[in-house]
């Protein structure tokens, strides 16, 4: 991680504390929306994006969820989301099925499927964090797919350190029970949204600022 990505994951792990502090209530009711509207499991991806773009609301000078701003994206990129947060799951459906079949029949094919498909979801998922923070600002889906791979290119640790805190932000939820329904959604796509907002606000930053020349 380049000084600049670390510098801007830091300040976005101490910032969203205080955010989902100050707007605990909506953010809550937020989590528990998200719950509820992904149990179809095919709703998973619209429903993210409709808790992103919510969020991004909350993020604004506004301080306020605009419902009519949320159904357009929605009505824009909904499909698009679907589609886009299907595919980790294939391939990581894949990545089960043929290593389990490798661990019983003792395949080394079935392995070397295993691990791809298996690299392939997790690569994708991460790469989807940022596209889905495209997709809530009104993206196009093809335009908000090449900025998500592109950022990951651009920022791997910075995108990875985002997905393992991710992981312990749903273990903690989980091992709270209902705090899964009434946090996680909130918690995770928080911090995913401002992680992804710092690092390129560092980055342009960065490459507007003239380097120092020591004498």
């Amino acid at each position: 991680m380049t000084r600049t990505d670390q510098h801007a994951f830091r300040w976005s792990v101490v910032r969203v504390p205080g955010f989902v502090y100050h707007n605990g209530l909506r953010i809550t009711l937020l989590s528990l929306a998200w719950t509820v509207a992904s149990l179809p499991l095919v709703t998973i991806g619209p429903a993210t994006l409709a808790a992103y773009v919510a969020l991004g609301d909350l993020r604004s000078d506004r301080n306020a969820v605009d419902w009519s701003h949320t159904h357009t994206v929605l009505r824009r990129n909904g499909v698009a989301s679907a589609v886009f947060s299907g595919v980790p799951v294939v391939f990581g459906a894949i990545a089960v099925t043929y290593g389990l079949t490798a661990l019983r029949e003792g395949s080394l094919a079935g392995e070397v499927v295993a691990l791809v498909a298996g690299y392939i979801a997790l690569y994708l998922a991460l790469a989807l964090i940022p596209t889905f923070v495209a997709l809530s600002k009104g993206a196009e889906p093809v335009a908000a797919l090449r900025y998500g791979i592109g950022w990951l290119a651009k920022h791997p640790t910075a995108a990875l350190s985002m997905g393992l805190l991710t992981l312990a932000i749903l273990a903690l939820c989980v091992l709270l029970t209902i705090g899964f329904a009434l946090l996680f959604a909130g918690l995770a796509f928080s911090l995913h949204i401002v992680v992804v907002e710092a690092v390129d606000e560092a980055a342009v930053t960065a490459e507007t600022t003239p380097a120092v020349v020591p004498h």
